[in-house]
């Protein structure tokens, strides 16, 4: 029983690496294609659709590629729940620091759910 609970503990924590790796690598790329800009009359940030569409995209890869490394790793579906918990976490962390929209606040739950169900199937098929 302890190697299986240190398996799925080592899977989730790889699993969580690998997700917010990738979504660093979304948002990387949505900064580089359509930039910030500051604004010297209100003194805010504009962050431009483009750069959210990637952070969006980067919720989803990085999910779904964290949870389905996690659950082949562990051998079950928890490991992959919690890096889905982790990426919702700090999705919403980061939407009520920079006070985002309710939209934006409801796809940083949606998405890595969505991710995490869909890697939870992907990982049933491949295991058949």
């Amino acid at each position: 029983m302890t190697k299986t609970i240190l398996r799925s503990a080592i899977a989730a924590v790889i699993g969580i690496v690998v997700a917010f790796g990738l979504i660093w690598l979304a948002q990387y790329a949505g900064s580089e294609f359509s930039p910030a800009e500051y604004d010297v009359d209100s003194g805010e940030i504009l962050i431009p659709l483009g750069s959210t569409i990637a952070l969006i995209m980067g919720w989803f890869i990085g999910t779904f590629a964290g949870a389905w490394l996690a659950m082949r790793g562990s051998a079950g579906t928890g490991a992959g729940w919690i890096v889905a918990g982790s990426v919702i976490g700090a999705a919403l962390y980061r939407a009520v620091t920079l006070a985002d929209t309710w939209w934006i606040m409801t796809l940083g739950v949606a998405v890595p759910i969505a991710a995490v169900w869909l890697a939870q199937r992907a990982t049933a098929v491949a295991a058949e």
